[in-house]
């Protein structure tokens, strides 16, 4: 698979979780409904093997073209795509109540870790954009810029995380972002992050996926 087309499919994936996610935060009573959380649980789980593609087409493309400063970041953003598919798979499995490994994937000590996994991916991820900004590629002034996009849109995807993981040591409760968010204010301000978020990494995924670098 080549990087446009993987961008497109990411570009997808980010695009029903900008979706997904503004309606958990506007309206977070719909997933009360079990069916509903069901359907929303497993097209979100389907889509997060998006960005997984993206990051592995993009890996093969690093290793082409010879830039090891990027092999290691990529291949991080790859491990951190991969837990966030594990999360929605764990997620899955709860909401369809299927017994499934469930003493290592639901247990004690995965308790443990899951409300921090959202942050090492989202950390993960942001390393590699890092990385990418830093680095001196032969790519025109729209890629370049939408690399710059991309960095502004991880690391407003690293704050949500960041909150959820600084409440479950508080409070040691494990809670969706959407449910941190009250009325008002900071609802407001949840909705920028997150339209930050897309605007960023969309133009990005937009962008390499009409570049001619790629073809």
């Amino acid at each position: 698979m080549k990087v446009k087309t993987s961008s497109v499919l990411a570009l997808v994936s980010l695009s029903y979780f900008f979706f997904y996610r503004g309606i958990g935060t506007i309206w977070p009573y719909l997933f009360q409904h079990l069916n509903m959380a069901r359907v929303f649980l497993l097209l979100a789980f389907l889509a997060t093997f998006g960005w997984l593609l993206f990051f592995v087409t993009f890996f093969s493309w690093v290793e082409r073209k010879e830039l090891k400063s990027l092999l290691r970041p990529t291949g991080w953003a790859i491990f951190g795509s991969a837990c966030i598919s594990f999360l929605y798979f764990r997620e899955v499995l709860r909401v369809f109540d299927i017994d499934f490994l469930g003493e290592i994937i639901f247990s004690s000590r995965m308790e443990q870790l899951i409300p921090f996994l959202p942050l090492l991916a989202a950390t993960l991820i942001l390393i590699f954009f890092i990385a990418l900004s830093g680095q001196e590629l032969n790519w025109g002034p729209r890629l370049k810029k939408a690399v710059k996009f991309g960095l502004g849109g991880a690391i407003a995807s690293f704050i949500p995380p960041l909150a959820v993981a600084i409440n479950f040591l508080l409070t040691r409760e494990e809670q969706w972002f959407s449910a941190l968010i009250p009325k008002g204010f900071l609802l407001v301000g949840g909705m920028i992050i997150i339209v930050v978020s897309f605007l960023g990494q969309g133009f990005f995924l937009f962008s390499l996926a009409q570049a001619e670098e790629f073809d």
